[in-house]
């Protein structure tokens, strides 16, 4: 099925779609499409002669279903049909943000993290031999800095390994 689907901008929060699209990206029908524009579907510009329609895909699923989450959500309350639906929807949006890099696997952020790290403790544990060299630092201060870096490394790195993952709620009061 062809279609005039205008490939999402990656850099952007609207990816947009004609009616066909939004039909083909929600696994239905055109007719349940026109349905839903009957039922009050968000719409950037209708189609007319001339003219098409241009759907911002992700203000219609947050039209159908809503801001849920999977932890707010309550798909055994729902109809089949609709937990269906909603599943695919649920799936759909993370591959979007998955894609746009909103939603970045938690192993992909702890092997940054530690690669940051250890970068930083490169390079701080390099400061003594450069105090050395290029300040003319005696080699017995170098080695008592040396030592007083690594040993504050090795406190840094017990603390984050303390660290437990932060909840929403905490990221929302320390925001205040």
């Amino acid at each position: 099925m062809a279609t005039n689907h205008v490939p999402p901008n990656l850099n952007s929060t609207i990816r947009t779609g004609n009616k066909a699209a939004c039909a083909e990206f929600f696994g239905v029908s055109l007719t349940t499409i026109e349905g839903w524009v009957r039922r009050g579907m968000p719409v950037v510009q209708q189609g007319g002669k001339g003219v098409g329609w241009v759907i911002d895909l992700c203000a219609v699923a947050e039209w159908k279903f809503g801001n849920q989450t999977s932890s707010t959500a309550d798909p055994e309350s729902m109809t089949p049909i609709e937990r269906k639906a909603w599943y695919e929807g649920e799936t759909k949006r993370r591959d979007l943000q998955i894609r746009d890099r909103d939603l970045i696997p938690a192993g992909d952020v702890e092997r940054t993290i530690a690669t940051a790290f250890a970068a930083i403790a490169t390079g701080l544990r390099a400061i003594p031999d450069l105090l050395e060299r290029k300040h003319g630092l005696s080699g017995e201060i170098a080695g008592n800095v040396s030592e007083a870096l690594d040993q504050e490394l090795e406190a840094l790195a017990d603390r984050l390994a303390t660290l437990a993952p932060v909840t929403v709620d905490e990221v929302q009061t320390d925001a205040r």
